[in-house]
């Protein structure tokens, strides 16, 4: 008996409450079924185009089927057939892939004695005819509508197209298939008249550059290659035509670049001017290498900034793709379309709804839900895709036959007609410096290598080209009152104060005495059985402004199933800095040596701390050499050495952290502070009372309590290590002390006063 129709089988009672929330091999398996359903030989064969059926309901009626069941679906059909099967019809079962479907599928029509044809140029104009008719009638669901009124002429004009196609008569075929698609796309009119955009973002990588680029490059639809100037640079010398291809399109308008900078160094980690640099290279290579500067900024990863769009529009850009492709989660704008306002009042256009995964199945299953939640919800309906070149599914590839065929479910832009299209549409949203996420290691990663110095060595790199000559560092700094001629009077210091000082009680004068450095704007004071920092004052007030003493840091294993449930901040636990050893080298300097002690008393390594003064100025230098008996193990922020800092836990103090050489207010608790952290006094802005640490290129530090930050100074495996740092007190401008230090130690001391 001759099949009168194709039906594939859907896990649904109705179109309404179609499984969109499929998992992956699921839904591909689902939608591998159905677009071979609409291959042209079958459906000139049958003389009907596809329908689907419910696998939760036995087919009903005296004319015989094709009917094709996804392996997903077949354990349930298979129930519901055995008490309703239907002579003569035939069924594709276990087939798993849109191939071996269209195979068995012809199979089963030759067992009915149906002569069925080959595969046709058109085959996958077909199959994207399928997936437009199944999304338009799910969308026109989604809206509150229906595509009925046209199914009679769709089916009409899709048989005729697929005869067309079988017999050659390709001009013909591709007549009736554009009718198809007219039909379709004439139902969108109904509920929803106002123009959809469609972004497709295309990540390109250092892996990606050969042939999965080029397969991109063949897209029918328009799209966005998110690039570096460095990987530009590498495809030109490694592959010169397919950078050629890259320049036609660009000049075409099919293809445009998103991105600007020369490399991907995370944007919290640089000095503005440096970030600056990397666009100026970035937009240079692409005017040498394509003959274009991009006007659209994007970056797949590299973290983020509300500093970014001062110098994206200083440098003449009109747009910025919001989101990364990382995983870094960034402030949610509550919007696809906005006007990011930065830090000093720039105004730039943004795509900042998060883009749909187009490696996934799942994607396409759910892509009318999305459309229609974008055409209830945004004033201007976008929707965006991304994925690394050479990565997308079969299906979105087909997504974008269809959209080369029909505006159905909206015209695919490149995001610079996107934002010339929607000019002032985006709603305008700013956001603090702090809400930003700063780039950290991974939580469940162990450092490879000497991750902390190779920071502070690119840190040291950055701020040799940018730091201040060394006379203006002391403008940065209050002017010392006038003083009688002859070294600095040491005197006792005044009260201690216990907040990491191990509870040290006062001694003998003549003892504290030794322990003490001052100058006529600072006085510090060494603990006398940790070495650490005891106290950091002003000679005139009595009020202790900081304390400083160096741990291990390890954290213990997590506790059981079952167990009380404990963070891993909980499960810290930190060494004893135990001293041997104190020597005054001189009137301005002190050296402490000693051992890192566990709690259980075992020795995990030694230290030397070096404090001096740094001339007349409210600044001393803080040198740490370290040796541990064995490198450390396990992710960087759960297994490190730190040099710890302790305020008052009674004074109301804000903390601020460097972010591109500026201060910012942060509520974090890991966080980037790659040139300097400041401690105010809440509601006082009087510089006199800020507490300056110059981090000296350390990048990553732990507010690990309310009033003691944590700066990281060596991570797992490393065992030995030198690092710098500077405190002062009532620093006019941070920035170029913190620069001065980090950038070159010698005219750090040249430019305060003293011998180098």
């Amino acid at each position: 008996m001759h099949p009168e129709r194709i039906a594939v089988f859907f896990p649904c009672h109705s179109l309404d409450d179609f499984p969109t929330w499929l998992d992956e091999p699921e839904a591909d398996e689902l939608l591998a079924a159905w677009t071979a359903a609409w291959h042209p030989a079958l459906i000139s064969a049958v003389g009907a185009a596809p329908g689907w059926a419910s696998a939760e309901v036995p087919p009903t009626g005296s004319a015989a089927i094709l009917g094709i069941v996804p392996p997903a679906c077949d354990e349930r059909f298979a129930a519901m057939l055995d008490m309703a099967g239907l002579a003569g019809s035939q069924f594709v079962r276990q087939a798993h892939g849109h191939r071996s479907t269209i195979d068995a599928a012809r199979a089963a029509l030759g067992e009915q004695g149906v002569v069925v044809g080959g595969d046709t140029p058109l085959d996958a104009d077909f199959q994207a005819l399928g997936l437009a008719w199944l999304l338009a009638e799910l969308l026109a669901r989604r809206m509150r509508s229906s595509i009925s009124g046209v199914v009679d002429d769709f089916s009409a004009a899709a048989v005729a197209a697929a005869g067309a196609a079988v017999a050659g008569d390709e001009p013909a075929a591709r007549a009736k298939l554009g009718e198809c698609f007219a039909a379709l796309e004439a139902t969108r009119s109904h509920y929803y008249p106002v123009e959809v955009w469609l972004v497709d973002l295309v990540l390109v990588a250092a892996s990606t550059l050969g042939g999965r680029l080029a397969g991109e490059l063949e897209s029918p639809v328009p799209l966005g290659l998110v690039i570096t100037g460095e990987l530009l640079e590498r495809l030109a010398r490694d592959a010169p035509g397919l950078l050629e291809r890259v320049r036609a399109g660009v000049a075409a308008g099919s293809i445009e670049i998103v991105g600007g900078r020369s490399d991907a160094t995370p944007v919290d980690w640089q000095l503005l001017e440096t970030l600056g640099a990397s666009f100026d290279r970035g937009q240079a290579i692409c005017r040498e290498l394509l003959g274009t500067a991009p006007t659209t900024f994007g970056q797949c990863t590299g973290g983020s900034s509300a500093f970014l769009p001062q110098v994206l529009a200083a440098r003449g850009y009109r747009g910025a793709i919001w989101n990364l492709f990382d995983g870094t989660p960034l402030p949610d704008p509550a919007a696809s379309r906005i006007r990011w306002q930065g830090q000093d009042g720039s105004c730039i256009d943004a795509l900042a709804r998060v883009p749909l995964d187009a490696r996934a199945a799942g994607t396409i299953l759910q892509l009318a839900e999305k459309i229609g939640d974008a055409m209830d919800h945004d004033h201007s309906c976008i929707v965006a895709f991304a994925h690394y070149a050479g990565t997308a599914s079969p299906w979105f590839a087909l997504l974008r036959r269809l959209a080369s065929w029909t505006t159905l479910l909206g015209r695919f832009v490149t995001p610079a007609t996107l934002f010339a299209e929607t000019e002032h549409a985006g709603l305008l949203a700013d956001f603090a410096a702090d809400a930003f996420p700063p780039t950290l290691p991974p939580d469940g990663c162990s450092a490879a290598g000497d991750l902390v110095g190779d920071r502070v060595a690119a840190a040291a790199a950055e701020a040799r080209a940018l730091a201040p000559p060394p006379p203006r560092l002391a403008a940065c700094v209050p002017e010392a009152p006038a003083s009688p001629a002859g070294p600095p009077a040491m005197r006792p210091a005044g009260g201690v104060w216990r907040a990491i000082t191990g509870g040290f009680r006062r001694s003998r004068a003549h003892d504290e005495a030794r322990l003490v450095l001052e100058n006529a704007l600072l006085e510090v004071a060494v603990h006398p059985r940790t070495g650490g920092l005891l106290s950091l004052r002003s000679p005139e007030g009595r009020a202790n402004r900081l304390s400083q003493a160096l741990a291990v840091r390890t954290t213990r294993p997590a506790p059981p199933v079952g167990a009380a449930w404990e963070s891993v901040d909980e499960r810290a636990e930190y060494s004893r800095m135990v001293a041997e050893r104190i020597d005054r080298e001189s009137d301005t300097c002190l050296v402490s040596r000693g051992a890192l002690v566990a709690a259980s008393g075992a020795r995990l390594g030694t230290f030397t701390q070096r404090l001096t003064l740094v001339g007349t100025l409210p600044l001393v230098v803080l040198d740490i050499d370290l040796a541990l008996d064995r490198p450390l193990t396990g992710p960087l922020f759960e297994a490190h050495v730190a040099c710890r800092f302790a305020w008052n836990e009674n004074d109301d103090i804000d903390l601020f952290r460097s972010l591109h050489g500026e201060a910012i207010a942060t509520e974090r608790t890991r966080f980037t502070a790659p040139h300097f952290l400041e401690l105010r006094s809440a509601g006082n802005r009087a510089s006199a009372d800020h507490v300056l640490i110059a981090t000296g290129g350390l990048p990553w530090h732990v507010r690990s309590s309310p009033h003691t930050v944590d700066s990281v100074l060596v991570g797992p495996g490393v065992s030995r290590a030198s690092r710098r740092l500077a405190l002062g007190l009532g620093i006019v401008a941070p920035r170029p002390v913190a620069l001065s230090l980090t950038a070159d130690q010698s005219s750090f001391r040249i430019a305060a006063g003293t011998t180098p």
